[in-house]
């Protein structure tokens, strides 16, 4: 079983917002980043079944991929920010951002969740993927969080080290899953 992780393209964000769960608009140079992405993801495209997160900045990538033939999952969506949503970084209070930004794993953001949170539907998602779901090929749309929080279940890294990892916009990360054996996962590729 091939798992290509791809995370959206760069948003219009020039206030520099906090948007974890709220829908934000595609940066102007979007199609040129969904025509690379559909170059590289090719050999692909028409043996995998696809999976996005509901935001649109999902949603775009995935039906131009897919041709419109894909399942949103509220699993795959990025982490909640809560009372942040939609403020800018720098009018956050900043001793409550301190006290996330030294226990993001725990920390709950006010009115939305923790890392901890997200990453156990993360899994969830993950576990329904390679137990209950038939395929050979999966594309999954979705954001940097998740996606570091899928690699920090497959590489049994700790949550507090996961931003040790980046994940750049319109990257693919790919994970093979062996079933033969118990099921064995290995990560073939990150950023490509």
């Amino acid at each position: 079983m091939e798992i290509y992780l791809v995370r959206h393209s760069p948003v219009n964000n020039p206030q520099k917002l906090c948007y974890g769960q709220s829908d934000i608009e595609l940066a102007d140079d979007w199609e040129a980043h969904f025509a690379s992405l559909q170059k590289s993801l090719a050999p692909h495209l028409s043996a995998a079944l696809f999976y996005s997160s509901p935001y649109q900045r999902c949603t775009q990538l995935a039906g131009f991929l897919s041709g419109n033939h894909f399942q949103t999952d509220s699993r795959l969506s990025e982490m909640h920010f809560g009372d942040w949503e939609q403020c800018a970084w720098t009018a956050i209070d900043q001793q409550v951002l301190n006290a996330w930004m030294a226990n993001f794993v725990d920390y709950q953001v006010p009115g939305g969740e923790s890392f901890e949170t997200m990453h156990k539907r993360c899994i969830q998602f993950w576990d329904e993927l390679l137990n209950n779901i038939s395929g050979d090929k999966f594309i999954i749309v979705t954001h940097a969080g998740v996606i570091r929080s899928l690699l920090a279940h497959v590489l049994q890294i700790p949550l507090k080290n996961i931003f040790q990892i980046e994940v750049d916009f319109c990257s693919i990360t790919k994970i093979t899953v062996a079933k033969q054996h118990g099921c064995y996962q290995t990560v073939n590729y990150i950023n490509r």
